[in-house]
């Protein structure tokens, strides 16, 4: 058998070995389970985390629009929060409070201030707190 005897089974002109060497054994069920466990964790964090990010960037692209557009500085702290209310019902944004929202003026400038927390229970008695504190002239 062309001179091989290695054990090994002969294919096309390679020989293969009929056994995995010990550092190719593939995961193990307790570390399979643990990989889970971390890619579910992993998918629940940012599944709960990630809205609270997009809804505080839409609200901050609605101050910086207002503020870029020079009609911040026309409106008061009621009409500007008036307006953000409405973009926000209109986002389907329901967990922001608009008092968080206030208008200064600052040498001459319109600024809009946007400053809160957000508490999103992760699991139990775990939360996990976020907070904004943005300020757009």
């Amino acid at each position: 058998m062309n001179g091989n005897s290695h054990g090994g089974r002969l294919i096309g002109m390679r020989n293969i070995p009929l056994t995995l060497p010990g550092s190719q054994r593939g995961f193990s069920k307790f570390g399979l389970l643990m990989t889970l466990i971390v890619l579910v964790c992993a998918l629940t964090f940012t599944l709960k985390v990630l809205p609270v990010y997009i809804d505080h960037n839409f609200v901050k692209g609605m101050a910086e629009d207002m503020v870029e557009s020079g009609r911040a500085s026309s409106l008061t702290q009621a009409e500007v929060r008036e307006q953000v209310g409405r973009g926000l019902a209109i986002n389907n944004v329901r967990q922001f409070d608009i008092n968080s929202v206030t208008t200064s003026i600052s040498g001459g400038n319109s600024v809009i201030s946007i400053k809160y927390e957000r508490r999103i229970p992760l699991f139990s008695n775990v939360d996990i707190v976020v907070s904004f504190d943005d300020r757009v002239e």
